[in-house]
């Protein structure tokens, strides 16, 4: 595997002869376009990405904009696009040469023929860059062998708690009198139960959880209980094709996920409210726990809050199998890079999103506090300027999160489908006030349904879930 890292600073000058990597070609490769006619002078790349990653793409002053611009003279036109799906982006603008989209839509987008596989432009590159600095690269990026996407912010779920909380003598005392063992960071989805049910208080302004609440983002938050609940099997499909939702797994995932429900404010339940509703009352000190990506700890720590000097980062709990504990965790979001097939220079956009997410450009973008977006690489985790501005602690929960963190995708066709009924059901059975029985067999017949519309074969769902456990 090559493993390639990308240094342009204007005035290197470097030419091809002296090029030492792949990457070191990405400029020359800008040239031999605009050389070729395929790419005219005046050519500018139209990109939409979302707000709370604008600063990482644009830089400190838009310097990483303006380096882009001056090295090669093709012009950024970044426009922000609203919390929506990918898809609806595409279908709203038909200018876009690169957006961001999250791990779950590529599947549906890919099969809708709404963006390009990435295969055929990395073999013309001469180049394909099987880069083990990349987080779960395979997971974040492959879809029936196509290379979708460039990874770009790894949105892995971790758990924030009140650390003052946590190391209050009195609070300390009056747990292990109530639950028989010590207070400390949950190694388990009971522990994590236990504890959001002590310390929920809203007569005193406090809440036990504000986990992001919102129906639409129901599935990573049960999917990360269910991979761990499950293990070692965590397909989601059985060998005949059939859902494995409504299994002793699946029972306890929905178990846990209901049982804290009440425990987090109205207001972080509504739909659409995600974590702009979840994260002041957290960063408020009004509530003990909260799950959702990294780049929440950067904010923390580096804007004058009530909280910033009394939380703590961890990974999410997990569940003992045979005395040994497994966690999971999932990719919730992942706004990464994908190409539409209406983009008008898709190899230019290609070599921008390999070049603005490359180890060294990336790491700027990254530094920004005021850019809401998360370490991608391994060699994320090991820059000091980053574990300065995210916290060592929130790296070491990333780095021990990762081996059991999965892509929210079902890795074939209909995926987005299955979410959608599945976040639709939960939702609609909690209004409803339903069984956790009924619940879960409304949603395997929904899924089991989609499966008959979508011809998904028994052969062909095998397949496609054992590549994605592999991943």
């Amino acid at each position: 595997m090559i493993r390639v890292v990308l240094a342009l600073v204007l005035g290197w000058g470097l030419s091809i002869a002296q090029a030492s990597t792949p990457y070191d070609r990405l400029l020359e490769q800008v040239r031999q376009l605009q050389a070729s006619g395929r790419l005219p002078q005046e050519a500018r790349l139209h990109l939409q990405v979302k707000e709370g990653n604008q600063a990482y793409f644009l830089g400190a002053d838009q310097a990483l904009k303006e380096r882009w611009e001056m090295a090669t003279g093709i012009l950024l036109d970044i426009r922000l696009m609203p919390q929506q799906t990918a898809g609806e982006a595409l279908q709203r603008d038909g200018q876009v040469d690169l957006l961001v989209a999250r791990n779950q839509e590529y599947p549906d987008l890919f099969s809708r023929g709404l963006i390009l596989s990435l295969n055929d432009f990395y073999a013309e590159l001469g180049f394909y860059p099987e880069d083990e600095d990349w987080f779960l690269g395979e997971a974040q990026t492959v879809f029936h062998d196509q290379r979708l996407a460039v990874p770009g912010d790894a949105d892995l779920l971790l758990l924030y708690l009140r650390q003052d909380l946590l190391d209050d003598p009195e609070e300390k005392s009056a747990f292990q009198a109530r639950f028989g063992y010590p207070l400390k960071a949950p190694q388990t989805w009971q522990e994590y139960q236990d504890q959001v049910s002590f310390f929920h208080r809203p007569e005193q302004g406090l809440w036990g959880s504000v986990e992001l609440r919102d129906p639409h983002l129901a599935w990573p938050f049960w999917l990360a209980r269910f991979m761990a609940f499950s293990w070692p099997d965590t397909r989601l499909f059985d060998d005949q094709g059939r859902p494995r939702i409504n299994t002793p797994a699946g029972q306890a995932a929905l178990s846990s996920y209901l049982a804290t429900l009440d425990m987090t404010p109205d207001s972080v339940r509504l739909a659409g409210s995600g974590y702009d509703a979840a994260l002041p009352y957290f960063y408020k000190g009004q509530a003990y726990a909260l799950m959702i990506t990294p780049a929440a700890s950067k904010l923390f720590r580096n804007r004058p809050l009530p909280i910033s000097d009394r939380f703590s980062v961890h990974p999410l709990p997990g569940v003992y199998h045979n005395q040994s504990l497994v966690r999971s965790s999932v990719l919730a979001f992942g706004n990464n890079l994908v190409i539409p097939a209406q983009s008008r220079y898709p190899l230019l956009a290609l070599l921008y999103a390999l070049w603005i997410t490359s180890a060294d450009v990336s790491e700027e973008g990254l530094v920004l506090t005021r850019s809401f977006a998360d370490p991608f690489r391994e060699s994320h985790l090991q820059a000091p300027e980053l574990a300065a501005v995210y916290g060592q602690a929130t790296l070491d929960a990333i780095a021990t999160s990762l081996p059991n963190t999965v892509n929210p995708a079902l890795d074939q066709e209909g995926s987005g489908l299955y979410i959608e009924a599945f976040n639709q059901l939960l939702a609609e059975a909690i209004e409803q006030h339903l069984s956790e029985e009924v619940t879960l067999q409304r949603i395997e017949a929904a899924w089991q349904q989609i499966s008959r519309e979508q011809e998904i074969l028994p052969d062909r769902a095998q397949d496609q879930q054992a590549r994605r456990v592999a991943q």
